[in-house]
This record gives structure tokens, C-alpha cells and sequence, in this order.
């Protein structure tokens, strides 16, 4: 579950507070005048309760606690209020947490294909192929069952099927195997100009790792300088958009909206 971020939270919170404040006040004085609204009324109520510990819980998260929290503070006497007062004011941590979510970049990038890669497998275009890497070689299982598209076309035209590839089953489902080199499959996202997306979490673009994250209602883009070599001529050149500042351990562009994310998503791409 993401993170909400104190702003958005403080929001979020006045509107259902204000919501509760209206079906008080419609029972107290609109009822007898509008009786058929009662049950739409007595409905949000579930709705809002657990809408708002869902808020709360990814509020504490944005201050990197557990959701346990939840239940050990929120509905004590006094103590919640307390809470409250804490969640409302206490800033959260700027640095990416164990909860953070990044946004879906195939949408952002809707207008290229993206090949999302983890451990074991890769996705394109909600197509998953299993794959292995040992030393410098990459083997790549296509299924029968899967979809035809173009990425699943072009493997099959590059590497043909012959007596002696490697077939098996695995729940029923039948795969080949395509064997190719680390350098051919770097090669193959190049060509086929893929956006690169690590593990759901980190986009490629140009030399960096950049993570995309939304924030108070805007998104926040955020470089990790562990894993980018930064200097001031290379952020330059892909002239990230957003207001700058920077840490010991990233480098921050925030409050952007949406369409200037588009628009520089669609310039870098």
C-alpha cells in the first residue's frame, strides 16, 4: 500500500470530516424532508470509516511506520487526538521508503513500448516471458499459449525454431527456449526502443535510473545517487521539469504537473 503524503492526507481528511459533519446535520435537520436519502447516508458511513483508516495507514507509512500503529494509537482516548494533531503536522520523509510506489510508466511512455525486467521474468505489453541469465548468456522461454505480438513475432523470425532447441512443459503450458548472449540482448531493447523499466520501480532514461513518484497531487521525480553518475551537464541535457533541490542521497525535482511530466516524458523518450 502507497504513501500519502501530508498534504494530500490533510485534505483528504477535511473533505470526509466534512461529509460526516453532512449526514449529521441531514439527520438533525433534512430527514423528515428527504427520507429516501437515509439510506445512501447510513451506506457511507462503512464507506468512510474505512476509507479513512486506509488514509491513515498509508499516512503512517509516509513517515516510514508500520500499519500496526493504527490500532495501537487510533482508538484510545486522548491518545488518538494526540495522533491526530501528529499526522496532521509532522512532515514526512522525502526519501524514498520501503512504501513507495512508483507511477505506471507504460502510461506515462503511451506512445512507446516498455519492457518492464525483474529477477526472473520480463514483461511487453502485458506479455510475460521467463528468462535465466548465467554468465554472460540469457535464456528466454516463449510460451505457445501466450499472445502473438510484435516483440514475440520478431524473436521468432530472429531465432527460428530447429531440431535442436529446447522444448519443455511446465503446468501444461509448452515453452521454447531461445538462447542468446547479454550483449544481444542489450542490444535487442535498443533496437526495438524499448523504455526500460527495473522491476516496476525505476525507468531508464538516457544514463540514469530515475524514479517517478505521485506527491501531494503532483508527481516528484527523484535520482538516487548511489545508482547515477550525476553531473550538472547531464541533468542539463535531459533538463528535468519540477522545482530542484537535493540531499546527501538523492536529487529531488517536485511539484510537477501533470502535463509538463507528459510533455518532458515525451521529449526525453
Amino acid at each position: 500500500m502507497r504513501r500519502c503524503f501530508r498534504y494530500e492526507y490533510v485534505i483528504k481528511t477535511l473533505i470526509i470530516f466534512g461529509i460526516y459533519i453532512f449526514n449529521i446535520l441531514y439527520f438533525t435537520f433534512i430527514y423528515s424532508k428527504l427520507p429516501f436519502l437515509s439510506i445512501f447516508i447510513l451506506l457511507s458511513f462503512p464507506v468512510l470509516i474505512i476509507y479513512s483508516m486506509r488514509l491513515t495507514l498509508q499516512r503512517y507509512h509516509d513517515l516510514g511506520l508500520s500499519g500496526w500503529y493504527i490500532f495501537l494509537f487510533s482508538y484510545i482516548p486522548i491518545v488518538n487526538t494526540i495522533v491526530s494533531f501528529f499526522l496532521f503536522f509532522k512532515k514526512g520523509n522525502c526519501e524514498i521508503n520501503e512504501y513507495d510506489e512508483a507511477i505506471n510508466y507504460n502510461k506515462l511512455f503511451k506512445d512507446r513500448h516498455c519492457i518492464n525486467i525483474y529477477d526472473k521474468i520480463f514483461i511487453v505489453d502485458n506479455e510475460e516471458y521467463q528468462y535465466g541469465r548465467y554468465l554472460n548468456k540469457y535464456t528466454i522461454k516463449i510460451s505457445n499459449y501466450g499472445e502473438n505480438n510484435f516483440f514475440t513475432e520478431y524473436l521468432s523470425k530472429k531465432y527460428p525454431s530447429n531440431m535442436e532447441d529446447e522444448y519443455y512443459r511446465t503446468n501444461r503450458i509448452t515453452y521454447r527456449a531461445i538462447e542468446i548472449t547479454a550483449e544481444e540482448f542489450n542490444n535487442l531493447i535498443k533496437q526495438m526502443n524499448f523504455i526500460v523499466i527495473i522491476n516496476s520501480f525505476y525507468v531508464k532514461i538516457k544514463e540514469f535510473d530515475v524514479f517517478i513518484r505521485k506527491e501531494d497531487f503532483k508527481y516528484t521525480i527523484i535520482l538516487d545517487k548511489n545508482i547515477n553518475t550525476i553531473s550538472k551537464e547531464s541533468l542539463g541535457i535531459i533538463n528535468f521539469p519540477g522545482l530542484f533541490f537535493e540531499d546527501n542521497k538523492y536529487i529531488y525535482y517536485k511539484k510537477i504537473n501533470k502535463n509538463d511530466l507528459s510533455m518532458w516524458a515525451k521529449n526525453v523518450a
